[in-house]
């Protein structure tokens, strides 16, 4: 039997939007698997993909509506993969070519999620991006905050990773923002 990921890495078709279900398909299944065979019990990959499509689809139909190319569309949907399992930049560059997986490279996080020193040296990061990078990550920002707030989401951090991303494009970023505000004070 094939390596699901393995048979990923080889695009499916000419675009990458259109080998991007696929993949995201076999990276999930990849991570469910190894979620089952962990000695501790968590939330399998696989129940948090409904609310992943839903932050990806906003991502997209914003970056989309306001010009962006359907390299970055991609790109910012493989940023939310890496919230289900880290791809390496070859990984991603097999797969979607050398231009997605720089996007990516350029504005995924660094190190390991619930490090504070990793999460400021993230948000220096995301400062020096260039602005289609942060408005990559202001459109996940806008497809978190619109799937919904929760009294227990981490708004602090979703606002302070927003006021990093001052070139981002300027009304994803004044709605994310003002969305936050919202919540913050009220």
């Amino acid at each position: 039997m094939k390596n699901p990921a393995k048979v990923q890495e080889q695009p499916i078709s000419s675009t990458p939007q259109a080998c991007l279900v696929a993949f995201h398909d076999a990276i999930y299944a990849q991570a469910e698997l190894e979620a089952k065979s962990s000695m501790f019990e968590m939330v399998g990959p696989l129940a948090m993909r409904d609310d992943h499509d839903a932050i990806i689809s906003t991502a997209q139909a914003n970056l989309r509506a306001a010009g962006y190319s359907e390299a970055e569309q991609v790109a910012v949907s493989l940023l939310m993969l890496l919230e289900v399992k880290q791809l390496s930049f070859e990984h991603l560059t097999n797969a979607f070519g050398k231009d997605i997986a720089n996007l990516v490279e350029t504005s995924r996080a660094i190190g390991e999620s619930g490090n504070v020193d990793d999460w400021y040296a993230t948000l220096e990061k995301f400062a020096r991006m260039p602005p289609n990078c942060q408005t990559l990550r202001m459109a996940l920002l806008l497809g978190v905050v619109e799937r919904g707030i929760e009294p227990c989401s981490p708004h602090e951090s979703w606002y302070e990773e927003a006021l990093a991303l001052p070139n981002a494009h300027p009304s994803l970023r004044q709605r994310v923002i003002a969305r936050l505000e919202e919540n913050l004070i009220g």
